[in-house]
């Protein structure tokens, strides 16, 4: 893990001091060094601060290749490089460093953009080809790496967060149809919270010239059809699947273990997490950092402590307590460059601040199971669309009760292309969309009423949900939405604190054989998520593999009288007052009563004022202003005025 930033103008200009703002902003997601490097015709410029885990005393970036013709920065880890550089070294290639970031170079070289079928890894990368006058970028196939863009005065900006655009010039102006499409299915891949600044979608590339910039996929999870699914058949073929399920974990694990500094894991009571320790700790030495929360029913702790134990390896709990949240809000929204609707966030960021200080660089974690697995109770509602012709019925009826009620318009075109709304996005209108309402400014309610998140996405994966499961296209929005531009935003808050978090579920080989698990198996042990559970079954502690799913959340912040006092505070400032979305009167309204109410009956509420206090956070730390969007409703087809195809 490590910040790039890179900028390419056709018409040259460009000096070291075009560098000197966004590396800056960049130097806490490495500490370790900084290299940069500008075009001898000025048409490009590359910056690279580094987090030294593979080859520590090589690896400097930018990394030329022959005769200068191309230079490469990269943020994150390809797996499995020292198989690639003994093929590449026995065709002739010589290599300058010791690091894996450098086989994407060689591999460009040689295959061009197909160089990214051999890539495996959580990655972001730009690199400048002088030949052709071309700046090639990429990211990986799940989006767990940032990489942000936006144009300006004719030069193309690249990073790997927000505010380093900012600081290349970028205008800090709030995008009010990202904000409706986040509050109604999620960022559009492709879009950010700030007006001009775009994201490159996950799976994609981005080419620029002196003929424009143009972004094309070149992976995507591409579910197979219900008509090509395998029967769920007998005894034989099921331990089969379960073997290549453990298989490859395992490998995904292991290849995530190899790094020259020292390797920790993340703990809960979960499947996911405790399945990564254990497939962890057979290929290396390692240490598990555990959130502890004062409260009893957040905290998992103990179970935590108890598997650590089971499995033989160090463990450490990191105190959370609430009395924290009300300060840390402010740095977590900052570092995280989006909104929150969970103190997760804070306590994710006050947990790799902690993993820190005690000398681990490199983190292995669970995210990614459940959505492979199909283990949210969301998901498990569409599987059960998918299995039950009894099930889709009964949903039918109630899908037309709902329709004659009226839907807004991204509900419409979802149940009219898909013939059913998926899980989560049934929960997210019922918990955030339909009651943030009350709280919105008129005009942006009547925007957000308007606002139809869900066509764009429809038509973009037309392809890939035509013929699926219901499960499959529930999973597959939810790729395309929710789990970029929200979930593994994670990734900001651990890299504040130079911490790299691997991901092996979110691995495409391991992808590759859950996605084609006849969908009977998933539920098979009414539990939810058997292939993992099974293939674990040997592993794990009993409490861990009876556990029910629970999803990683902080105690609220709802409940803390002066928690409320605090975010009372905020309606009096210019972040909330002069915000396009919230009313302050509408909130202080609410504050009001759920201070007047007992704690345990304000929990309803922690979504609607996270949201509220994040935001206004977001607008203190980026001086985001209240202005019409500079775009268009946020688009998963075309970019701008760029060119996908």
């Amino acid at each position: 893990m490590c910040g790039i930033v890179a900028i390419f103008s056709a018409d040259g200009g460009l000096g070291p001091g075009d560098l000197t703002a966004p590396m800056a902003d960049l130097r806490p997601r490495g500490p370790d060094g900084e290299g940069t490097w500008v075009s001898p015709t000025g048409r490009a410029a590359l910056g690279h601060t580094r987090l030294a885990v593979i080859a520590p005393a090589s690896g400097h970036q930018p990394i030329a290749g022959p005769r200068q013709s191309v230079q490469l920065v990269v943020n994150g880890e390809f797996y499995d490089y020292r198989a690639i550089r003994r093929e590449l070294r026995a065709e002739g290639c010589r290599f300058r460093t010791a690091s894996d970031s450098e086989i994407a170079l060689h591999l460009y070289l040689r295959d061009g953009h197909r160089a990214l079928d051999r890539l495996r890894g959580e990655f972001a990368f730009v690199l400048w080809d002088e030949r052709r006058g071309t700046l090639f970028a990429a990211r990986d196939r799940f989006g767990v790496k940032p990489l942000y863009y936006t144009e300006r005065a004719g030069r193309l900006f690249l990073a790997s967060e927000i505010k380093a655009l900012l600081s290349c010039g970028a205008e800090a102006r709030w995008d009010t149809a990202s904000f409706a499409a986040h509050l109604q299915l999620g960022l559009p891949a492709d879009r950010t919270l700030v007006a001009g600044i775009r994201q490159l979608p996950p799976g994609c590339f981005l080419e620029a010239d002196a003929h424009g910039t143009r972004v094309r996929p070149y992976w995507d999870l591409d579910y197979p059809p219900t008509a090509e699914l395998p029967p769920a058949a007998g005894p034989r073929q099921l331990a089969r699947h379960l073997e290549a399920v453990r298989e490859q974990v395992d490998e995904a694990v292991r290849l995530r273990t190899v790094a020259d500094v020292p390797v920790a894991c993340h703990l809960s009571g979960g499947l996911d997490s405790s399945t990564v320790a254990a497939s962890a700790a057979r290929h290396t030495r390692l240490t598990a950092f555990t959130v502890a929360f004062d409260d009893p029913a957040f905290d998992e702790s103990a179970v935590a402590r108890r598997t650590a134990a089971r499995l033989g390896i160090a463990h450490r709990e990191v105190p959370c307590p609430r009395g924290r949240f009300a300060d840390q809000l402010g740095p977590t929204v900052r570092a995280g460059e989006m909104v929150q609707e969970n103190s997760h966030g804070i306590a994710r960021h006050l947990h790799s601040a902690h993993i820190k200080q005690e000398g681990f660089t490199v983190v292995l974690a669970g995210e990614g199971g459940d959505e492979v697995f199909v283990g949210y109770p969301q998901s498990r509602k569409d599987l059960a669309l998918s299995l039950s012709a009894g099930a889709r019925a009964r949903a039918a009826t109630g899908y037309a009760r709902l329709a004659g009620q009226g839907l807004p318009p991204y509900l419409c075109a979802t149940l009219g292309t898909l013939g059913f709304l998926p899980g989560w996005i049934v929960d997210r209108h019922l918990a955030v969309t339909q009651p943030v309402t009350a709280l919105l400014r008129g005009d942006f309610a009547a925007e957000l009423a308007a606002a139809d998140a869900a066509t764009p996405l429809l038509d973009a994966g037309a392809g890939q949900l035509a013929g699926r499961a219901p499960v499959h296209q529930s999973a597959y929005l939810f790729a395309k939405s929710w789990l970029p531009g929200y979930l593994l935003a994670a990734e900001r808050l651990d890299s504040a604190q130079a911490v790299e978090v691997r991901l092996p579920f979110f691995d495409h080989h391991l992808f590759d054989v859950v996605r084609r698990t006849p969908l009977a198996w998933y539920d098979k042990d009414g539990a939810g998520k058997y292939p993992l559970r099974a293939a674990m079954a040997d592993r794990l502690p009993r409490e861990v593999l009876d556990g029910q799913k629970r999803g990683f959340f902080a105690p609220p912040m709802v409940d803390d009288d002066a928690m409320l006092s605090t975010l009372r505070s905020l309606t009096e400032e210019p972040a909330l007052r002069d915000n396009p979305f919230f009313d302050p009167h509408a909130v202080r309204t609410l504050l009001d009563r759920l201070a007047a109410a007992p704690a345990a009956r304000r929990a309803g509420s922690e979504r609607l004022l996270q949201l509220v206090a994040s935001t206004c956070a977001l607008a203190d730390a980026f001086g985001l202003s209240a202005s019409a969007p500079a775009h268009p409703t946020p688009s998963h087809h075309g970019l701008g005025g760029h060119r996908r195809v």
